[in-house]
């Protein structure tokens, strides 16, 4: 099972992050649905061309947040009632603000790694108001 994701390790943001974040994501945006199967840890760190020490530490994070169960003997699975899809408009609208905010980040100089950790701080600050 191929799952489209993408790791780029000059992001300044660390591989399990950015791995954790994207199953988070398909997930949520329903591509990943409860009892879809995830592909081995071997599979998806060579599909990934990262370390299968990673993808089992992030499998074993989503396990905790209880986003993946495990099966012993049989395989990791999409649990059940994990976050509920987000609709394609929302999607859609999202991304084009997420557009506009990348360009507006690149025009002024910032990097991929700043702006993450620019929404990182306002979406805590946000949670405190």
């Amino acid at each position: 099972m191929n799952i489209n994701m993408e790791i780029d390790a000059d992001s300044g943001i660390p591989v399990y992050i950015q791995l954790g974040e994207q199953i988070r994501v398909l997930i949520r945006n329903g591509a990943l649905t409860a009892g879809d199967p995830m592909p081995t840890t071997r599979s998806l760190a060579v599909q990934l061309g990262i370390n299968v020490n990673t993808v089992a530490r992030v499998y074993r994070d989503l396990q905790a947040s209880g986003h993946l169960r495990l099966k012993r003997g049989v395989g990791t699975f999409v649990a059940e009632g994990v976050d509920r899809p987000v609709a394609k408009k929302d999607v859609a609208r999202l991304s084009q603000q997420v557009d506009k905010i990348i360009r507006i980040s690149r025009e002024a100089g910032i990097t991929c790694a700043e702006l993450t950790r620019f929404i990182t701080t306002r979406w805590k600050e946000d949670d405190h108001v």
